[in-house]
């Protein structure tokens, strides 16, 4: 992926709306629409997009699991402490 962004403005986009997407579409870069001078919104294509959410998902799978299973272990190991009736964790922190 290219690390300097296609930046466009809402007037080019109203103006050259077909011809910027088909090249977001070729390029599977996101664009960077700016509005007076400051970033308004960011235009991927929805494969890219997809993609992108997919993999945000797993990666976020991954933690969780990881962090049940660290959790579980030191379960185990006796490296746990259970709350009182009324005792909230910033109490044992």
């Amino acid at each position: 992926m290219n690390t300097i962004p296609v930046i466009t403005t809402v007037a080019d986009l109203q103006r050259r709306y077909r011809p910027l997407v088909n090249e977001l579409k070729k390029s599977g870069e996101p664009m960077v629409v700016v509005n007076h001078g400051e970033p308004d919104v960011v235009i991927v294509a929805p494969d890219v997009y997809n993609t992108q959410v997919n993999r945000l998902k797993e990666l976020e799978e991954a933690w969780l699991l990881a962090t049940r299973d660290e959790a579980l272990k030191e379960h185990k190991e006796g490296k746990t402490v259970k709350l009182g009736k009324n005792q909230k964790l910033i109490d044992i922190l």
